[in-house]
């Protein structure tokens, strides 16, 4: 039995990637018999968490700027805290938002740090953006880089082994830091298989959700930043909608500050109000059932590392239209489980979401072809036996 302690600024329910993330790895840990603690921000109200997890929560501040700083001074006393009462042989942090002054240096037999994306490729996201539609987080990265990269390097020359999530994050720490590439593992995010699956009855699920029956749903699912591209999806309505017109664009997800309301004023200079509905944060326990009510799933972002909801949507049995960057193409083989195009290509974007719909035997094939990719290189059943070889070797 190991003990591990995993670090993170987010956790299920109120959850991101990150999250999602160490909450699969948790119970999955669990199941295996080992022991498992997390250090994370109090988000609010949290369920009775079945799975044993010994969860320290850290009250937010809910201000912007100070909260991280807060978190990471409180984080460092909790887990010293821990070490007083409690063994842990394996310290797990995520990166980016975690710094190296979080992490105490004497907590743990050995440390271990995933890396979900680095703050070079989240500066280098928003670089060309004005500035001034930048989210306050969007502007301390652009600003602070150097200072980031940092903390960031400064931890992961502390780690026995980094995980990457994707081969090309493990190339993108490799051409930032002076690490050896030895101590980089690329072992991929994963996705419950039971949670998300294809619906049964699409057309139940549409009503139950409140949706007409027989109108085409293009989901997106994901934080409304600048990264994620979301003015190109946007910007390729009008092409859709002049072929099709029982149409909606359903976007799933909240932002910082006013990126919502920036996103509906898109919507208004382009004059499709009526076919796109935004959701807002959709809770964690429905959203399988947002998957099943769609038709084709959109992801345009403009960088990402190893993106969990494209592995939902591929679980779900949609066809997938996403970009080719980062990490996208180790799970996307263009023209079989999905269509990649270029970041910004609102026109592809259209033309591709057209062919789907004109060829809906394509987009079954397609959407069958996705849940076989993730049950074969992405089930978290398989992962976890690779995360636990991680936690073997840095142990033995």
């Amino acid at each position: 039995m190991v003990n591990v302690c995993f670090l993170t600024p987010e956790f299920y329910p109120v959850t991101g990637g990150t999250g999602s993330y160490v909450y699969n790895l948790s119970r999955l840990l669990i199941r295996c018999g080992n022991e498992v603690f997390v250090v994370t921000k109090d988000g609010g109200c949290y369920p009775n968490l079945a799975e044993a997890i010994h969860t320290v929560f850290i009250k937010s501040a809910g201000l912007p700027v100070i909260d991280p700083l807060l978190f990471y001074r409180a984080s460092r006393r909790k887990l010293s805290e821990l070490k007083s009462y409690c063994k842990i042989d394996i310290l797990h942090a995520n990166l980016p938002l975690i710094p190296n002054f979080a992490v105490p240096r004497d907590l743990g037999e050995a440390l271990i740090s995933t890396v979900h994306s680095t703050w070079e490729g989240e500066a280098n996201a928003v670089k060309h953006e004005a500035f001034n539609r930048l989210n306050l987080n969007e502007k301390i990265v652009r600003l602070f880089t150097w200072f980031l990269k940092q903390f960031e390097y400064d931890l992961l020359k502390r780690s026995d082994r980094i995980i990457a999530v994707s081969e090309y994050t493990k190339g993108e720490i490799l051409r930032n830091y002076d690490l050896p590439a030895w101590k980089i593992k690329v072992i991929f995010n994963g996705v419950d298989l039971e949670k998300f699956k294809p619906a049964n009855d699409k057309v139940a699920i549409k009503r139950r959700l409140g949706f007409k029956e027989d109108e085409l749903l293009i989901l997106y699912v994901g934080r409304l930043y600048s990264r994620k591209g979301l003015p190109t999806l946007i910007s390729s309505i009008p092409y859709v909608v002049r072929k099709i017109r029982n149409v909606r664009f359903l976007i799933s997800g909240k932002g910082l500050r006013d990126e919502e309301q920036r996103l509906k004023g898109y919507v208004k200079k382009f004059k499709v109000e009526s076919n796109v509905c935004f959701l807002g944060y959709y809770p964690d326990e429905m959203l399988p059932r947002l998957y099943q009510a769609a038709d084709i799933f959109v992801f345009p972002s403009i960088y990402e590392n190893m993106p969990f909801a494209v592995l939902e949507a591929l679980a779900s049995g949609l066809p997938v239209i996403t970009t080719k960057v980062g990490g996208i193409p180790e799970i996307i083989d263009d023209g079989e489980n999905g269509f990649l195009i270029e970041p910004f290509n609102a026109r592809k974007l259209a033309e591709r979401l057209l062919y789907l719909v004109e060829n809906p035997t394509v987009a079954y094939e397609m959407g069958a072809a996705g849940r076989k990719t993730v049950e074969e290189r992405f089930n978290w059943n398989k992962i976890i036996k690779q995360i636990t070889a991680v936690y073997r070797e840095v142990l033995a």
